[in-house]
């Protein structure tokens, strides 16, 4: 079994977040960590975390109250790309959902994805991620709306 943690950005790892990394395919699809770790700081409700496995840092995630779209969102879940594919990003991913029912005592999860990010898509789909059939986003960027309800977790 993995030990996956999610830790708090601090005066200490901040430049090593920035300095992950998710590969050329996955830079793609989401926000360089230094964006949104700046966003975190000035759009209210967002929580920011690290992701270690055995005190080794190997991924970020930003989640939180969207006041945008007015529901509790993963808006952000990067693994580096040197431990892509080692199971590190399904076993993350549960820590972070379980996290935000947990923390937020929510009944509902969104997130949302571009179209062409099939990778990420079956990742959440295997989690209980649905589609809302709702797009978002206008031009270059527009993505797909996902729901997972708590009922219907993994």
């Amino acid at each position: 079994m993995l030990n996956i943690e999610l830790i708090d950005i601090t005066s200490n790892n901040w430049i090593n977040i920035c300095c992950l990394h998710p590969g050329k395919e996955g830079a793609e699809f989401v926000a360089s960590n230094a964006f949104s770790i700046a966003q975190s700081f000035y759009e209210k409700g967002w929580v920011i975390k690290g992701i270690v496995r055995d005190d080794l840092l190997i991924g970020f995630t930003m989640f939180g109250y969207s006041e945008e779209m007015k529901v509790y969102e993963l808006c952000r879940f990067m693994i580096d790309q040197h431990y892509q594919g080692l199971g590190y990003g399904k076993a993350a991913l549960k820590v972070i959902i379980d996290s935000m029912f947990s923390l937020f005592k929510c009944t509902e999860i969104y997130l949302s994805t571009d179209p062409n990010n099939r990778r990420g898509k079956h990742i959440y789909e295997k989690f209980g991620f649905t589609s809302t059939g709702e797009i978002c986003g206008e031009g270059d960027d527009i993505e797909e709306i996902y729901c997972l309800k708590a009922s219907q977790k993994f």
